[in-house]
């Protein structure tokens, strides 16, 4: 293996820790038209921030630099519907792929991503 070679494997290896995923998880109430509105205002701001709807009330989206994180986290700030409660979780790359995904359906649900190579192809460019 060459020098280069080498280098990139470095490179590739290192961002798995330092790229990383912005998971976020709610409760929002939905008793009222009022709360279904804000809450489902709420998810359709995550997904054109580009989210991914893991389940219902459960989305990732890729952070490629901390910075990136803090600016996720900022627009969360802002699109808060102040209902219910909402938590932030961020994990390497390295740690997104070591997730098991344990499921007894025979079919794949629509609303949600069910397949982690399906996800991981999405990243390839920042290879």
């Amino acid at each position: 293996m060459s020098k280069t070679e080498k280098n990139n494997n470095h490179i590739k290896e290192v961002g798995k820790y330092r790229m990383g995923w912005l998971i976020v998880m709610f409760d929002l109430p939905t008793d009222t038209l009022e709360e279904r509105r804000k809450a489902t205002r709420f998810r359709e701001d995550l997904l054109r921030d580009g989210y991914l709807m893991l389940q219902y009330s459960v989305y990732a989206r890729p952070a490629v630099t901390l910075d990136k994180k803090e600016a996720c986290l900022n627009y969360l700030r802002r699109v808060n519907p102040k209902t219910g409660d909402i938590r932030c979780l961020f994990i390497t790359d390295a740690q997104w792929m070591k997730m098991d995904i344990i499921s007894d359906r025979i079919k794949p649900s629509r609303r949600r991503i069910d397949n982690q190579k399906d996800i991981g192809e999405q990243l390839q460019f920042w290879d």
